[in-house]
């Protein structure tokens, strides 16, 4: 039962390190890295935007078929936008990216004070200053951050996602050992086998 396990072992561990090159390769080339994204971006927001308008084609009476057909148009005409202009889109995708940094960082500082008493409420504010300290530094130097900071996020979360993987992958490992090493020692003696 253990063997079988193994296999998906070494998967996740391959997978880590994969992971963890794309991370790495994505901080050492921010604008290649971001640039992916934008293109990602793009790409699925003009098949929303199409699959929007064929559900508003298909749907019965104008009641029901105008929203989809509106906004299924302007997604698609977005996501062509972006196809178009990738460096734009990079700009308002990193615009936006400050904006929810800048407010996640706030909510995270208002927040922590409301733990105090619990231990541990000072990570949550160290983290939110961090956060909010970050969404204001892609928010100054933008739009010229829009060259870095989308690939070098993409980047830190590959890295981390890695890394994560890589532990858990050897965790499992030994556990999988364990348990091996537990049957091998509770296996009864083969029928041949003196008995004491």
């Amino acid at each position: 039962m253990a063997e079988s396990k193994k296999p998906s072992v070494t998967f996740l561990l391959i997978m880590g390190v994969l992971t963890a090159i794309l991370g790495v390769v994505a901080i050492g080339s921010p604008a290649v890295a971001g640039t992916a994204v934008v293109y990602i971006v793009g790409a699925i927001m003009l098949i929303a935007g199409i699959s929007q308008v064929a559900m508003g084609l298909k749907a019965e009476g104008w009641s029901h078929k105008l929203l989809p057909l509106i906004l299924g148009g302007v997604t698609t005409l977005g996501g062509i936008a972006v196809l178009a202009h990738p460096v734009l889109g990079m700009e308002i995708l990193t615009l936006i990216l400050a904006v929810y940094f800048v407010a996640e960082g706030i909510w995270k500082i208002v927040a922590s004070f409301s733990f105090r008493p619990a231990q541990g409420w000072l990570a949550i504010l160290f983290s939110g200053f961090i956060t909010w300290l970050l969404g204001a530094m892609i928010w100054a130097q933008w739009p010229a951050s829009g060259m870095w900071a989308i690939g070098i996020l993409v980047g830190v979360d590959l890295l981390t996602t890695g890394i994560a993987l890589i532990a858990v992958a050897m965790t499992l490992g030994k556990i999988v050992d364990k348990i091996d090493e537990v049957k091998s020692s509770s296996e009864p003696p083969s029928e041949g086998a003196p008995q004491a």
